[in-house]
């Protein structure tokens, strides 16, 4: 009876604690927001999964765009193949899985492609939605035509703001290229007073841009850039095994093709010779300091890696072309895609000469107080691009990409029939 009695006054405690919690108006709004909550938490993770897939659909269609376009141009390999090999290379840094692509030619001279992924849930995967499946459509025809424009630049970086960026007291000299600026940021392009561009357009895909110094007569927004034509389609070095490591130089010095590793620095002045061949650089850097020259003709610089770049400082100049046969024909300097995002500085010079393709798609590359660049063929594919201070003249290289909303094959001509996408 005794224990009867203790535990029914226990539990009439608790009747009354319970009583008093529900006419606690704070307890009562305490219980409701918690359990109001938990769906405010999966809408919001829901939301997160639902952008990065919408994310990955963007770069599945421009990697799509650019396979498609690849195919279309280059009709003695398997379209399959060639297209699978470009969409892969350009999606490698993403969070797209079980990428599958199939390509057609037709007898027009035409491509047609669909692509689809699978983008790993995180918030979905809790209601039994592990993935979300997202897919592209590209087709690309043919036309014949006179001679167009080449992009002899190529800015690939898609969303963010300023991915070119024109200072005062730039003047480019380049009547038959095109600047293709893809990002739709805001603002994509920025153009300041002072600034002289003779060039036959500057094509920005985005319609946010701004122009300090006036109207920009070559300037069309909302416009239809050239995809990347070389993505996955240029040859990698068959080895990055260190040939040369960590050195030191000053006055002439010849250096021999070959894979660098690691710190090299140019002090004081000093001539820099290069002979003909492919320098492949590995977690390699080279610091050339002012009053150095570097020359070298059929030379191929190959970064294996974001950490490996050239810094040039004020007062170098520097004489490079690329290969005109072979397996690195007209490639300059260029780098495998999906490296992580880097940035680096042709600085203050005492004159520049490039000649060749310069494919760097993972970085972002300022020239800065560059008194003259006189290239006579050069085609630039980078991330994002600032000029300042620069005066450049310059055609495109044979590794061209046509203009107008078209472009051609990567190393093609960039005459006779020329390609546009068809939305």
């Amino acid at each position: 009876m005794r224990k009867t009695r203790i535990w029914g006054a226990i539990g009439r405690r608790l009747a009354v604690q319970i009583n008093r919690f529900r006419q606690n108006r704070s307890a009562s709004m305490a219980v409701t927001f918690s359990l109001a909550l938990v769906p405010i938490l999966i809408g919001t993770g829901i939301a997160i999964d639902y952008s990065r897939s919408l994310a990955v659909k963007a770069r599945l269609q421009t990697a799509l765009d650019s396979a498609t376009m690849t195919v279309a141009q280059t009709t003695n390999t398997d379209a399959t193949t060639l297209g699978t090999t470009v969409l892969n290379a350009s999606l490698a840094d993403t969070h797209a899985s079980m990428v599958v692509g199939s390509w057609s030619r037709g007898s027009d001279g035409s491509a047609t492609g669909t692509a689809t992924a699978v983008v790993a849930t995180t918030f979905l995967n809790l209601i039994h939605r592990a993935d979300v499946t997202v897919s592209a459509a590209s087709k690309v025809a043919a036309k014949s035509t006179a001679s167009l424009s080449n992009v002899c630049i190529l800015v690939l970086d898609p969303a963010s703001s300023q991915t070119l960026l024109v200072n005062s007291g730039v003047t480019i000299n380049a009547p038959n290229c095109e600047i293709d600026v893809a990002s739709k940021g805001s603002p994509a392009a920025i153009f300041n007073s002072a600034a002289t561009l003779n060039v036959a357009k500057i094509c920005v895909a985005g319609t946010n841009t701004i122009q300090n110094g006036g109207t920009v007569s070559a300037l069309s927004t909302n416009c239809t850039t050239a995809a990347d034509p070389f993505a996955g389609t240029l040859p990698a070095p068959s080895s990055t095994s260190c040939t040369v490591s960590n050195q030191n130089y000053s006055g002439t010095n010849t250096l021999t093709p070959g894979v660098y590793c690691g710190n090299f620095n140019f002090n004081g002045t000093g001539t820099l010779n290069l002979q003909p061949g492919v320098y492949v650089f590995n977690n390699t850097r080279w610091n050339l300091n002012s009053g150095w020259t570097v020359n070298g003709t059929g030379v191929t610089f190959y970064f294996a890696d974001a950490n490996s770049y050239i810094q040039v400082n004020s007062g170098v100049a520097i004489n490079i072309s690329a290969p005109t046969s072979g397996t690195y024909a007209n490639l300059l300097i260029y780098e495998p895609v999906g490296l992580s995002k880097s940035s680096f500085s042709i600085n203050g010079s005492a004159g520049h000469s490039f000649t060749g393709l310069i494919y760097l798609p993972s970085r972002n590359i300022t020239f800065n107080s560059v008194s003259t660049v006189s290239s006579e063929n050069i085609t630039i594919v980078v991330n994002q691009i600032i000029l300042d201070q620069i005066n450049w003249t310059f055609a495109s290289s044979a590794k061209t990409i046509n203009g107008a909303s078209t472009t051609s094959a990567a190393g093609g001509t960039g005459s006779g029939t020329n390609y546009y996408f068809v939305r």
